[in-house]
């Protein structure tokens, strides 16, 4: 079964042996995707859509700071991408979502 979990571990696996990511940078996509894997109950991976993304999204709006959250996006875009790259998934449902957004200007 194509749970969130069992895909996510296989993805941080991928990042450690084929992209060489640093320590610190696995254990922040893992902080991140299992917030996103927790957030939608660990669901199939194929009835996830736009709209769960989106309301993900305004969860960590509502709970984190804008840098954060560029963050953890980046951390869940890179994971959809790596899905769409091993056929996991036929369609990008993070390519239909705009993830640009304002982040507040600060003064010296």
């Amino acid at each position: 079964m194509n749970t969130l979990i069992t895909i996510t571990e296989k993805y941080l696996e991928y990042c450690k042996s084929q992209k060489r990511l640093d320590y610190k940078t696995i254990k922040a996509y893992r902080i991140d995707l299992k917030q996103f894997t927790s957030f939608c109950n660990n669901t199939d991976i194929h009835t996830l859509s736009a709209a769960d993304i989106e309301n993900f999204i305004g969860y960590l709006h509502q709970n984190f700071k804008p840098k954060t959250v560029k963050r953890k996006l980046a951390s869940l875009k890179a994971f959809f991408h790596y899905l769409e790259y091993k056929s996991i998934i036929e369609i990008n449902s993070f390519n239909r979502i705009k993830t640009k957004f304002r982040e507040p200007l600060l003064l010296p």
